[in-house]
């Protein structure tokens, strides 16, 4: 049975609505790796939180690095930073005309102040609260932060391999 022309343009439109909605869902469920501006954002604001002072600051310690392979890993968490990297900017155009990495070090302050104090549930401060805890964590996980904690590292890397054994008396 052929088609008529109606049904034809139907199934054409449909696919078409189809293909792009896949292309919308993509975006969401599966977001592209940071661009160039986002990476530059995301180091401004690290660079923000643990600045270079008398020692180094979170950059010199990779923690970019990290929280971009975590982002590699994890789309949510990728999705996450995005997003949030996203409403910084915006707020530093809004307040300053520029974007979060070209404004002033007491401005960006200020940008994070807004995130800081939003509501709980809101994505500004859940992807300030978020970058502040991975930016931490990464930063003093780092065996060069640790003079400045005068924290000489673990105590026994290897673990304990003799666990199972009995503590030995003898000294």
């Amino acid at each position: 049975m052929p088609l008529s022309r109606r049904e034809l343009l139907r199934l054409t439109l449909g696919a078409g609505l189809l293909a792009a909605s896949g292309y919308l869902f993509k975006d969401i469920f599966l977001p592209s790796d940071l661009s160039r501006s986002e990476e530059k954002t995301l180091a401004a604001l690290l660079d923000t939180l643990i600045p270079d002072d008398d020692v180094p600051g979170a950059l010199q310690f990779g923690v970019l690095e990290k929280i971009q392979e975590k982002a590699r890993g994890d789309y949510q968490y990728r999705r996450l930073v995005k997003r949030g990297c996203s409403w910084i900017d915006r707020q530093a155009g809004r307040l300053h005309s520029r974007r979060f990495a070209a404004v002033r070090e007491k401005d960006r302050d200020n940008i994070l102040t807004i995130a800081m104090e939003g509501d709980a549930d809101s994505l500004p401060r859940i992807f300030f609260q978020q970058m502040r805890e991975d930016a931490f964590y990464y930063y003093y996980s780092h065996p060069g932060t640790w003079p400045q904690l005068r924290y000489n590292g673990p105590p026994q890397p290897g673990g304990f391999p003799d666990y199972y054994a009995a503590p030995s008396l003898s000294g």
